[in-house]
């Protein structure tokens, strides 16, 4: 399990770049900055110091320059949400399920099961809101190798500021 953390940590860098303390909102037309931030990480026989060099990596391949700015169109009216739900049970393969989906156009309320992935079974939580200059964010995945008692978790918050208009 302990292999898979860099071929899930390449698909959560992907993942929050599709995902796009103020009253909520849709967000507004506009270019995106994304930040990422990995607030637990436990797999087996992970060393405290390959934690750190996990999640410092983790994070600065979510963060680079290319991946961390997006443009959100006006027409999306929350719809963003939906299609992170459905990207992550795509990019996780295996058979996906939704246990709960109570999000709206500006909130996320979301768990996934996937069975059979290359992580072994992945139970996720996306949790979160919008607001017209923003989003925030929490994704937590719960990983469970069917074949042994070693479980593995990742959680992290992702955060988008808008910063002006598209360019073009």
């Amino acid at each position: 399990m302990q292999k898979n953390r860099v071929l899930l940590a390449s698909a959560l860098a992907l993942f929050v770049t599709a995902c796009s303390g103020q009253s909520e909102g849709s967000p507004e037309a506009g270019q995106y900055r994304q930040t990422v931030t990995i607030t637990d990480i436990d797999f087996p026989g992970m060393t405290e110091e390959q934690r750190q060099q996990t999640v410092s990596q983790m994070e600065s391949a979510a963060n680079v320059e290319e991946s961390a700015l997006f443009c959100l169109d006006q027409a999306n009216h929350g719809a963003q949400w939906k299609q992170a739900a459905s990207q992550m049970a795509n990019m996780m393969g295996g058979q996906c399920e939704t246990l709960k989906d109570d999000g709206s156009e500006t909130r996320i309320d979301t768990r996934l099961r996937c069975e059979g992935t290359a992580q072994g079974n992945v139970e996720i939580t996306m949790t979160g809101a919008s607001h017209t200059q923003g989003y925030e964010s929490k994704i937590a995945f719960l990983m469970r190798d069917p074949n042994s008692e070693d479980s593995a978790r990742l959680a992290m918050t992702s955060t988008g500021e808008r910063i002006g208009d598209c360019p073009g």
